[in-house]
């Protein structure tokens, strides 16, 4: 049973949703309703080991912890406003380096730290809860219709090769591990394809290969991506090059990019990249039936799977 087969176990487990819950399990976040406004709730956990190598300086940890969050906002199209940090650490200087990093990050993207919780483990673990404000409707991962473009912001691969530079122990691309120890969530381009005609959104935690999956499902769509439209920068082609791994292939399986993928019009997406200042890529079309379709060159490359929590 892989991770969503377990999440589709659970949520089958769910009490009955009350009118006020507006969307449950099954997208970025959670939409609820509190008087007339409506808010985003979301949490993700990062684990020694798991999510960051085990030597990963805490503040870079804490730091991402809370910008995971504020992609997940980003991806309905929501105003981050607030968090709440767990952690679990070896010691006390570990757990405060860790809060310097969400403190920093609290700054960064305007959120408030509500407080939390701290205890003892062998290994560092992070948990932030995430709470922000709707202007408008959510773009939700259902939005998706044949016909839509799909389209990336900024770039993709560079976490991954990051994390590849960092694990061989390859000198030099600074860029890229960090864009891998402390990534940009596009907050401002989320906003703005929530006001632009965005269908559906997802932000790219685990991989477009699986992120895309995901919207697919959720819409009742298929897909066809071009993965030589794939923007990738200099640096990750040089170091996918020196890996001797494919510099498309590792852009469509490696996770932790936290850009956005958007399906929407050519004018919808060309609207988000004025608007935003991002660069907005489209790199395929949402198609009729259910299968998702990646090709390099006109060739279909089977067997492309991004980042799964309990298989990997």
């Amino acid at each position: 049973m892989n991770e969503f087969e377990a999440i589709d176990r659970m949520a089958a487990l769910l009490p009955e949703r009350p009118d006020d819950v507006l969307v449950s399990i099954g997208d970025d976040c959670a939409v609820f309703r509190i008087g007339e406004e409506r808010w985003v709730a979301a949490a993700d956990m990062l684990v020694s080991g798991r999510h960051f190598l085990p030597a990963a300086d805490p503040e870079d940890v804490g730091y991402k912890a809370v910008a995971v969050n504020v992609s997940d906002a980003a991806a309905m199209g929501a105003r981050p406003r607030f968090v709440l940090t767990s952690a679990a650490a070896p010691n006390s200087e570990t757990a405060l380096a860790c809060f310097r990093g969400v403190a920093a990050a609290c700054r960064e993207f305007g959120v408030y730290p509500l407080g939390g919780d701290t205890t003892g483990s062998d290994a560092l673990v992070v948990d932030v809860a995430i709470l922000g404000v709707l202007d408008g409707e959510p773009v939700l991962r259902s939005g998706a219709r044949a016909g839509d473009l799909i389209a990336v912001t900024g770039e993709l691969g560079a976490s991954e090769a990051g994390l590849l530079a960092l694990t061989e122990g390859i000198g030099g691309f600074e860029r890229l591990k960090e864009r891998h120890r402390r990534p940009e969530p596009r907050l401002e381009a989320g906003l703005v394809a929530a006001r632009s005609g965005a269908g559906a959104m997802i932000d790219l935690s685990d991989g477009l290969a699986s992120d895309l999956r995901h919207i697919c499902r959720a819409s009742g769509v298929g897909a066809t991506v071009h993965l030589e439209r794939l923007p990738l920068a200099d640096d990750t082609r040089k170091l996918a090059s020196l890996l001797r791994r494919e510099p498309e292939q590792l852009a469509a399986t490696g996770g932790e990019d936290f850009e956005l993928l958007v399906t929407g019009s050519e004018a919808a997406l060309k609207r988000i990249e004025r608007a935003s200042g991002i660069p907005v890529t489209p790199i395929g079309e949402v198609t009729v039936g259910d299968d998702v379709a990646f090709l390099l060159n006109g060739e279909r490359i089977e067997g492309l799977s991004g980042w799964d929590h309990f298989e990997t």
